[in-house]
C-alpha cells in the first residue's frame, strides 16, 4: 500500500515536473519572439526623399548632389517594397520620371532612362518642347521656374460670345527663357523672359501652337488639388452666375 502510494506521488512529482519544462519553453519561445520583434522594428534602412521638387529629366546623382535628395534612415518594416535604398554607378545616371514634389520617398520607378535629353533642355518621353511668348500677367508675373506644373486657359470669341476655356489642364514648365532648371533656393527664380516652354502631346502642341497664333493664351500655376470637374467655359452670359 505504501509502495503504491509512493509510486503514485513520484508520478505526479514526474507530471509536475515535465509540464513545468514545457511552460517555461513555452514562455522562452513567447518572449524570444517578441524581442525578435522588437529588434526588427528597431531595425532599419537606408531611403532617399526629396527635399525641393525635382523636374522631369533631373538626374538621381545630380539631384543628390545639389541638396534635392537627401538620405534617411526609416524603420525596415515601414520602407516601401520599390523604395530605392542604394544610389551608385548603376542609377545615378537615371532620369526623372515626372515632376517629384517635396517630401517624397524615391521609388524605382521614379527614375528611368525614357526622358529625352535634348541639347540642355530635357524633354519627357513621347512629348514636345512648345515655347510660346507671354506678357506679366498671362505667366504669372515672374513666379513661373522649370518645374512648374501649370494649367493653360485660352480666351477668344465663339459664335459672337467672348469666352475663356481650359485649353491643357495640366503641363510643366520645362524652361523660362534659357533656364531650364530650378531656383537653388526652390523659390520663384524671379526670370523676366516672356518665353515659357512647356512639355505637351503631339495632339496639345497643334492645339497650343494654333491657340498661341490665333487666340490669347494665360498660365496658371497649379497645385496637385486643382480640379475643373465638368465647369464650362466662362462667357459673356455666364460669367457672374454662381
Amino acid at each position: 500500500m505504501a509502495r503504491a502510494k509512493m509510486k503514485k506521488s513520484t508520478l505526479q512529482l514526474i507530471v509536475i515536473i515535465v509540464l513545468s519544462v514545457l511552460s517555461g519553453l513555452a514562455i522562452y519561445t513567447y518572449t524570444s519572439g517578441v524581442e525578435s520583434r522588437i529588434r526588427a522594428s528597431e531595425q532599419t534602412t537606408p531611403i532617399y526623399i526629396t527635399l525641393k521638387q525635382i523636374p522631369v529629366g533631373t538626374a538621381l546623382g545630380s539631384a543628390i548632389n545639389q541638396g534635392y535628395i537627401e538620405q534617411k534612415q526609416f524603420p525596415r518594416d515601414s520602407v516601401p517594397s520599390q523604395a530605392i535604398t542604394l544610389v551608385n554607378t548603376a542609377n545615378a545616371n537615371l532620369v526623372a520620371m515626372q515632376t517629384l514634389q517635396p517630401g517624397q520617398v524615391i521609388l524605382e520607378n521614379n527614375f528611368g532612362v525614357t526622358a529625352a535629353n535634348t541639347g540642355a533642355l530635357v524633354i519627357p518621353d513621347g512629348q514636345l518642347a512648345v515655347t510660346v511668348s507671354l506678357g506679366d500677367p498671362a505667366r504669372v508675373a515672374s513666379f513661373l521656374q522649370p518645374g512648374s506644373e501649370i494649367t493653360i486657359f485660352v480666351t477668344g470669341t465663339r459664335d459672337k460670345i467672348k469666352f475663356t476655356d481650359v485649353l491643357i489642364t495640366r503641363t510643366q514648365v520645362l524652361a523660362v527663357g534659357t533656364q531650364v532648371l530650378p531656383s537653388s533656393n526652390g523659390g520663384a527664380a524671379g526670370n523676366s523672359s516672356p518665353l515659357i516652354t512647356v512639355a505637351v502631346s503631339p495632339d496639345q502642341a497643334k492645339k497650343l501652337i494654333h491657340a498661341s497664333q490665333t487666340l490669347s493664351l494665360y498660365f496658371g500655376l497649379r497645385t496637385t488639388g486643382v480640379d475643373f470637374g465638368t465647369s464650362a467655359a466662362a462667357t459673356d452670359n455666364n460669367i457672374l452666375s454662381k
